[in-house]
């Protein structure tokens, strides 16, 4: 198959299913103006239709803790600006770089919170307005 970037997002979908009472469940496939279906990454489109929707927040559920420190510890937050130091330093690799890098997009482009949280606490999710968590790693705009 073919790989794809994402160029826009058409939110009226989003709101069409919200408008029924329903939650939008997506993959990560993209309709190309050619015609053609793209794989693109799925933190990227998690990123991108936050943004078109106008979230207030982003939270990726993931198979990992949050982001860990150099010495493997989970780090409740960290900025924007921390993250290129990460990656230079060897701390921050593989998927968690695309995974950063659209939270940093998401940020950037108006959505005002982002949480990684392990997916294995997902039952967590209803107090996340309420409470302070103390699972994942909140990503904050520099």
């Amino acid at each position: 198959g073919f790989v794809g970037e994402i160029c826009s997002v058409e939110p009226r979908w989003f709101e069409a299913i919200w408008n029924e009472g329903g939650i939008p469940v997506l993959s990560s496939l993209a309709l190309g103006s050619d015609g053609e279906y793209y794989n693109v990454n799925a933190d990227q489109m998690a990123s991108a239709c936050a943004i078109a929707c106008r979230a207030d927040t982003l939270v990726f559920l993931t198979d990992v803790p949050g982001v860990k420190d150099a010495e493997g510890v989970v780090m409740p937050w960290l900025t924007t600006k921390q993250v290129p130091t990460l990656v230079a330093d060897s701390v921050i690799a593989g998927g968690m770089l695309p995974k950063l890098e659209a939270c940093s997009n998401a940020l950037k482009r108006g959505v005002g919170r982002v949480r990684i949280l392990p997916a294995a606490q997902a039952e967590i999710l209803p107090q996340f307005y309420f409470q302070k968590l103390e699972f994942g790693t909140e990503v904050i705009g520099a």
